[in-house]
């Protein structure tokens, strides 16, 4: 069915139909866990407190119900200027393979984005890209430049060179230490929100067999870090980072680098953000050339231009 065919409508799933789409989006991102496996750990990443509050499923559907395209929206507390709003990150966004390329995703992301622009004190929409860009540029999606720094890991004990580690029941209070940014439009993460990462990093520890690194992160005065580990991919993600001064940059990535270490993880890999991050022993890659998770904006408040949108911690990534 084209679109030209028949009408479409968007519609908010209900929970046995968001039950229902993670059976169909396993093929795309289930990787090497089983169907049951994949459906319930998308059922407990649903059930943290923040997907709880924030969380909702959208799905493109034709006149008798079925369902064409799909996505999640999640949203984020922004600030424009001096004006507080909300942004939607959106992310799980899929279409099956014998509709793609019909304009589906298109018309879904289209239609969402005039729902949630209507819903009041809207700014934006972003999500992070791994596909080819133009999927979401013909939604009106820009890019933002994006570029990691990967550290390969250190030997030594963790607590060297820090004042303290982050136990995870302190990383409320490790975020609310970090300022946010003086930037025209920000996307400013919450307290739950860096536990849904912690809660991804507690599935896959789960389902792997795999030890959880010591701490979330870390401090150094009025400086901090806050990490989560991967382990589908044998990293430690930096969440965030705030240091005044680079020698306390240097110390919180060494840091990281030794939590990666004793955890057994691959490499440290943080987004840079600011652009004065440590840098000497890092590998930056290019994430728009390797589509890999490139941040793209569509503003909803006509005032926003996505050159406005500077400051892009993994915190947000969805």
């Amino acid at each position: 069915m084209n679109l030209e065919e028949g009408p479409v409508q968007l519609v908010q799933a209900d929970p046995d139909q968001a039950r229902e789409r993670s059976r169909a989006t396993h093929e795309a991102w289930g990787g090497e866990l089983t169907l049951d496996s994949y459906v319930a750990l998308e059922a407990r990443l649903r059930a943290q407190p923040w997907s709880c509050e924030v969380l909702c499923v959208w799905l493109l559907c034709a006149d008798q119900g079925e369902v064409l395209s799909s996505c999640e929206s999640y949203r984020m507390p922004s600030r424009l200027g001096q004006e507080e709003g909300y942004s939607y990150g959106i992310a799980s966004v899929y279409t099956e393979p014998g509709k793609r390329r019909k304009g589906y995703t298109t018309e879904l992301l289209g239609r969402l984005g005039a729902r949630l622009g209507a819903a009041g004190r809207a700014q934006a929409m972003v999500l992070f890209s791994d596909v080819a860009l133009r999927t979401y540029q013909k939604s009106g999606f820009a890019p933002r430049p994006a570029l990691n720094l990967a550290y390969p890991p250190l030997p030594g004990d963790p607590r060297d060179g820090v004042d303290q580690l982050v136990p995870e029941h302190q990383a409320a209070q490790a975020l609310a230490a970090m300022p946010a940014p003086g930037d025209r439009f920000a996307i400013l993460p919450v307290p739950a929100q860096v536990d849904w990462h912690l809660e991804r990093e507690r599935i896959f520890s789960d389902v792997m067999g795999l030890p959880r690194p010591p701490a979330c992160g870390a401090r150094i005065g009025a400086a901090g870090i806050l990490w989560a580990a991967d382990p589908r991919e044998g990293e430690l993600t930096v969440l965030q980072l705030h240091a005044p001064a680079p020698a306390q940059a240097h110390a919180l990535i060494a840091c990281a680098r030794r939590v990666a270490g004793a955890a057994g993880l691959a490499r440290v890999v943080c987004w840079r953000t600011p652009l004065d991050l440590p840098g000497a022993e890092a590998v930056a890659e290019d994430r728009l050339a390797r589509l890999d998770s490139v941040p793209m904006i569509l503003p909803l408040d006509l005032r926003l231009r996505a050159a406005d949108w500077n400051w892009i911690p993994r915190t947000l990534w969805v």
